[in-house]
């Protein structure tokens, strides 16, 4: 064997701001030392405990779950995560070079309109909305944004445009795996959110009329004795009266009222009283009456969310609970027929009212998310069900997941600059509430969360470090004139995660076929991750999903006899998970030529990296090369004389890694590894 090093990078430009590249996002220090393995509740308490023990505390912390003490969830409207944090460095946005490629060479960034030509993401700073009604994005093929959608739904926000999110984003945590759970509007995905299902809704019909009976996040709180409160305007018309535009009222989106459970009409008295009773804490009452002012000023939010500020106040008569849901008015939740600028002012206000109570805010977590992205363009592919995959399915057409959206963890356990690719969509809220509500001893299941739900999606765990608190007050920029951070090099620093998909090839050269071998390694009970396979030739373009596990690996079979000997296929999967096989099967008994043969491997440990076995099935000499197409590794030649082979330790980045593989020969073979090492 003989080889060749040199380190030079990838040519190919990044879609980003000048000088920011994914290689560079991810030059940091990886994953928080300290963060916290994803899953199960013994590594959420006694990990932090062991690690905690090893440093100083602040005053008032145990270095474990026992020191989060409220959460608050506030949800806002209609934002696809590109279209917003798609200029956020170290997070996967446009910048991404691990995306699906179409059969014309395009990629997932250049989405043809109806006449064939090409739009990709644009910068904008006006406001519009597109269509969100309920959508199969083609069969899963993610190619007709634009033809379905309009040119529009490319464009995205710069920071210039939003100071206040990526300073907020630069300080805290953004889940940039965070996926909105049904690929449709607004109400479903909040049903999602506050009962962990939709059970089989798509659109917004009928919402807010008391009349949905399946079981609700909210009640199982109560009976696990967690108190819990939804905060929110309820200004408006009667039942069904929401307020659809204006500073004043919740949008329809306090979606408690769709419940006959939360209906004050049937109510007891005991649900009506303040502070105790259902109702009450729900405010769900009919929709009634107009809140002054009814106008963009400070008394108007100091007026629509008076309660909570009450609630924040030192010997407040209702203080506020354990879980609390913050619903906003039309004209503040940043739905694209209002601006983003009012969205952040009210974000900012509810940060500052909590802040106002020290005890308060060092010891709560903020959730910011967002229910839908409103039609708007993300290029990252969403999980997908299996055909027959139970509760997942509205006819033939997959419920979710639907493209990202901005999730944003504010707390003492998430500052720092970090982001989590593991996983999430809405559900993952109600997770963490029940691994939370677990480890205080006041244990619930949500029962609408479907087995493959719960499979894929994490329950946030893995972004948050309670063994390292860092309470306090942090400055974030001035949501109307205020300017973006300066990111340190590499941008946000990412957070480990336990386990890591992978994927290999099998040639079977008397039967005629290969076989992509799907495993996942790590990673908690039942963990599973969804990839899918697209053919890159030969075959019609087709999205083929697949749902790995520890406990039950996935096999995907290419006929080459039915394509002339010849396949070439991809496999796309969360985190920059990607898989590219092609080539020529080499008809069995025909030896007098190179055959290159691969192994891989994915070393764990202190420096994870990802292991070659190179090897020759043939007679003639193969003349690999080793590319890093991103991340660390540069170029490196070997030559592997017929029926040997050559070890190759192939270097990360925190984990990440990108490396293409071609064999000299000219004739097509090539395969590309990229994903990530699990770091934890």
């Amino acid at each position: 064997m003989t080889s060749t090093d040199t380190d030079t990078p990838s040519a190919e430009a990044p879609r980003t701001e000048p000088g920011v590249t994914r290689r560079r996002a991810l030059r940091t220090a990886a994953g928080a030392l300290g963060a916290l393995a994803v899953g199960s509740l013994a590594e959420v308490g006694g990990a932090g405990e062991a690690q905690a023990a090893e440093q100083a505390l602040p005053e008032g912390y145990r270095g474990n779950m026992s020191d989060l003490k409220h959460v608050v969830v506030l949800m806002q409207e209609n934002r696809s995560f590109d279209h917003y944090l798609g200029q956020l460095p170290g997070a996967r946005g446009h910048h991404d070079k691990q995306v699906l490629r179409f059969q014309d060479g395009t990629d997932v960034f250049q989405q043809r309109a109806a006449d064939g030509t090409i739009v990709t993401p644009a910068a904008s700073t006006d406001t519009w909305s597109d269509d969100h009604s309920f959508y199969g994005a083609n069969e899963g093929r993610w190619n007709t944004w634009v033809k379905d959608k309009g040119e529009k739904c490319m464009w995205y926000y710069t920071p210039d445009h939003m100071p206040w999110m990526y300073s907020l984003a630069a300080q805290y945590t953004v889940c940039d795996m965070n996926f909105c759970s049904l690929h449709g509007p607004t109400i479903p995905n909040r049903y999602y959110l506050m009962t962990g299902t939709a059970n089989g809704e798509t659109s917004n019909a009928g919402q807010n009329d008391y009349s949905r009976t399946w079981p609700t996040v909210p009640e199982q709180l109560e009976q696990a004795g967690i108190n819990w409160r939804v905060y929110c305007d309820n200004s408006g018309n009667g039942v069904g009266g929401s307020l659809q535009s204006g500073f004043i009222g919740e949008y329809g989106c306090n979606v408690t009222n769709s419940f006959k459970a939360f209906d004050p009409r049937i109510a007891s008295e005991e649900d009506l009283a303040p502070g105790t009773g259902r109702i009450w804490k729900a405010n769900s009452f009919i929709y009634s009456g107009a809140t002054t002012p009814n106008d963009d000023s400070e008394e108007n939010l100091d007026a629509v969310l008076r309660d909570l500020i009450a609630a924040c106040e030192p010997g407040a008569e209702h203080p506020l609970p354990e879980v609390s849901w913050v619903v906003m008015p039309a004209a503040w939740s940043e739905h694209p027929n209002f601006d983003t600028v009012h969205g952040e002012r009210y974000m900012d206000k509810v940060l500052r009212i909590l802040q106002s109570n020290e005890e308060i805010w060092n010891h709560t977590l903020v959730i910011i998310t967002y229910d839908e992205n409103d039609g708007k363009f993300d290029h990252v592919l969403p999980p997908r069900p299996e055909p027959g995959t139970p509760g997942e399915f509205s006819g033939s057409t997959p419920l979710g997941f639907g493209p990202r959206v901005p999730m944003l963890l504010v707390s003492p356990w998430t500052r720092g600059g970090h982001v989590v690719s593991e996983v999430f969509d809405h559900t993952s809220i109600v997770r963490f509430l029940e691994t939370w509500a677990a480890y205080l001893g006041k244990p619930f299941t949500c029962p609408n969360i479907t087995d493959w739900r719960r499979s894929i999606a994490g329950d946030l765990t893995s972004a948050l470090d309670f063994a390292h608190p860092r309470p306090g007050r942090v400055e974030i920029a001035d949501p109307v004139d205020g300017t973006p951070p300066t990111f340190p090099p590499g941008g946000l620093t990412p957070r480990g995660l336990s386990f890591h998909p992978h994927a290999t090839l099998v040639e079977d050269r008397t039967a005629g076929t290969v076989t992509a071998s799907m495993t996942l390694t790590g990673g908690p009970e039942g963990k599973a991750v969804s990839l899918q396979v697209f053919p890159d030739k030969y075959r019609e373009f087709s999205n083929t999903p697949f749902t790995v596990s520890a406990s039950r690996p996935r096999r995907y079979i290419w006929d080459t006899t039915e394509t002339d000997g010849r396949y070439a296929f991809s496999i796309y999967g969360p985190d920059g998970f990607l898989r590219s096989f092609a080539g020529r099967l080499t008809p069995a008994g025909e030896t007098d030529t190179a055959i290159p043969v691969v192994d891989v491997d994915l070393v764990t440990g202190r420096r994870p990296t990802v292991r070659f076995i190179l090897r020759n099935a043939g007679r003639r000499p193969v003349h690999y090369t080793l590319t890093a197409n991103d991340y660390a590794g540069g170029t490196r030649r070997y030559t592997v004389p017929g029926g040997t082979s050559a070890v190759v330790d192939w270097p990360t980045e925190h984990g990440y890694y990108d490396v293409v593989l071609t064999d000299g020969s000219g004739a097509g073979w090539t395969q590309r590894y990229a994903g990530r090492v699990a770091t934890v």
